[in-house]
């Protein structure tokens, strides 16, 4: 189904709402032109361009509980609790998972025709589940839902939400379609200085890019309006911005 789930509001909420975290969304419903857009939370948000984003006709915010455990194992990180919400919700309903920390290039529509979509990431060569599409209960989440707690390290990191998937993936290779990096997640993690700064031109190959915020939240958090993209109109995100200002002109 053409409909996006964003996970946010695990941690109270201290900091206004970034105005990269609206154009996520924002960009994910011009882009896309989903259904629906359910936007899961515990701490309601806030802000000028939290505000913003309720006036976008096809969001769902629906309150859930924070996550505490994966079976009997208890969760520590908040990128793990995250993990959780996203993984059920994404089974029940289907649709496709988009991290708060994306930017929507071209539609994915020709994607849905597929049971599962998801996209390696590299150096660390895995499974990024930044970004995720499946149809309702697919056979593919099964399986991983079911490894997942005998996999998942209350001190680890990525033994469940990236390792799991990608092993997953070589085993059931007919249960989905595995995108290259170029897709979502290039420039990759360890390159996000390349998306704010200097001169950079969009892959044709690009349809929602991850912008990794652990590594790159210095820059995002600089990022306070559309204004940005006209003083950087030369970077990589500068240039999807500017490609987001069109798309929403026509719209208008």
């Amino acid at each position: 189904p053409n409909i996006i789930h964003f996970v946010f509001g695990l941690k109270e909420q201290c900091d206004d709402f970034l105005f990269c975290y609206y154009l996520a969304v924002y960009s994910a419903y011009i882009i896309n032109k989903p259904d629906l857009i359910f936007f899961y939370y515990h701490y309601i948000p806030k802000g000028t361009w939290w505000q913003k984003l309720l006036e976008i006709p096809v969001i769902k915010l629906e309150k859930v509980n924070i996550p505490t455990h994966i079976g009997s194992k208890e969760i520590k990180f908040l990128a793990h609790k995250a993990d959780k919400v996203r993984m059920e919700k994404i089974f029940e309903k289907g649709g496709v998972y988009m991290d708060i920390d994306t930017i929507s290039v071209k539609p994915y529509t020709h994607l849905l025709k597929n049971d599962v979509v998801l996209g390696k990431q590299e150096p660390y060569v895995g499974i990024c589940n930044a970004i995720m599409m499946t149809k309702p209960k697919s056979e593919f989440f099964r399986i991983w839902l079911d490894k997942y707690e005998e996999n998942f390290k209350t001190n680890g990191w990525n033994e469940s939400s990236i390792d799991l998937p990608y092993k997953l993936s070589k085993k059931y290779p007919d249960l989905l379609l595995v995108l290259e990096p170029e897709v979502f997640f290039k420039p990759s993690y360890n390159n996000t200085f390349s998306i704010f700064n200097g001169k950079s031109d969009i892959s044709d190959k690009l349809i929602t890019l991850h912008l990794w915020e652990k590594m790159s939240l210095r820059y995002l958090k600089n990022i306070n309006d559309w204004n940005w993209a006209k003083k950087n109109s030369e970077t990589l995100y500068g240039k999807l911005i500017i490609n987001l200002i069109c798309k929403k002109s026509i719209i208008e």
